[in-house]
């Protein structure tokens, strides 16, 4: 058996495992460890929620880890720990996706939302990130009045409720494309995974290109997905929830310049009318 850190992981610790069976077949597996105690100590149950989302992705044609085992108490690897399979292909860092890319992303997310989730699922209802947390207009502000009008959007779960499955943390990096046949190959790292509204991915994963990519590349994601989804419109609120949900603290190297991000917050708030 081998074993390899995995790069990219931001919130756990991933190995790439191998192993050889008695007949000498190789097979490949990704161990994921939750070992952040801060996010641990805020939410126990990481490891139980994410296995039981992987299982119900077993129903969906949408390419995804299959679970193989999970210690969802840490009893065997220490921390809470899934294993999984590993899917063929690497994700693509956001500043250097494609046109072509850009629609492939946006074309998974259809089939992704129609997942069905069973009744009584331990599946939770989407949140912004950071909604029971005391959030400040950022040090960097040039219009505090538009932050302040951001941050009392955040607060004001103003987006209702949705039932579809949405993986919560989508961008590039979660995505795995294989090349040269040009396809998504896997959508990985499910920790996040909630009941919402499709639009709560399109805003997060936009959040994620606005920076790295432009907002050219951001608005013809948005547009993509309104092609493959057959939805008139998109709600420009989830763009504000993303930004707002990640200042504290604030990590302008991932997401762009501090103006690149004011002005899309400033835009999105224009749009709600708000």
């Amino acid at each position: 058996m081998s074993a390899a850190p995995l790069a990219g992981a931001t919130s756990s610790a991933v190995h790439a495992i191998a192993t050889v069976d008695r007949r000498g077949r190789t097979h490949h597996f990704v161990l994921r460890r939750y070992v952040r105690a801060d996010w641990l100590a805020r939410e126990p149950d990481l490891a139980e929620r994410e296995a039981e989302v992987l299982v119900i992705l077993e129903a969906s044609p949408l390419p995804t880890p299959g679970l193989v085992a999970a210690d969802v108490a840490g009893d065997r690897t220490d921390v809470p720990a899934l294993l999984m399979t590993r899917l063929v292909g690497a994700p693509v860092a956001a500043r250097d996706v494609s046109p072509g890319g850009l629609r492939l992303l946006a074309e998974v997310l259809p089939t992704m939302h129609a997942t069905p989730v069973p009744p009584g699922a331990r599946v939770r209802s989407y949140r912004p990130y950071d909604a029971d947390q005391a959030i400040d207009v950022p040090s960097w502000s040039t219009d505090d009045r538009l932050w302040e009008r951001a941050i009392a959007l955040h607060r004001a779960d103003a987006v209702g409720s949705g039932d579809v499955l949405v993986h919560r943390d989508y961008h590039p990096g979660n995505v795995l494309f294989e090349w040269p046949s040009g396809r998504v190959s896997g959508v990985v790292d499910w920790a996040n995974a909630s009941r919402g509204v499709p639009d709560v991915d399109v805003g997060h994963c936009r959040f994620n290109l606005i920076g790295p990519a432009g907002r050219e590349a951001a608005d013809a994601f948005r547009d993509a997905w309104l092609r493959a989804s057959g939805r008139d419109a998109y709600d420009p609120t989830f763009d504000v929830l993303a930004v707002v949900g990640a200042l504290r603290p604030w990590p302008a190297m991932l997401f762009g310049t501090e103006p690149e991000i004011e002005r899309f917050v400033a835009v999105a708030l224009a749009e709600i009318g708000v």
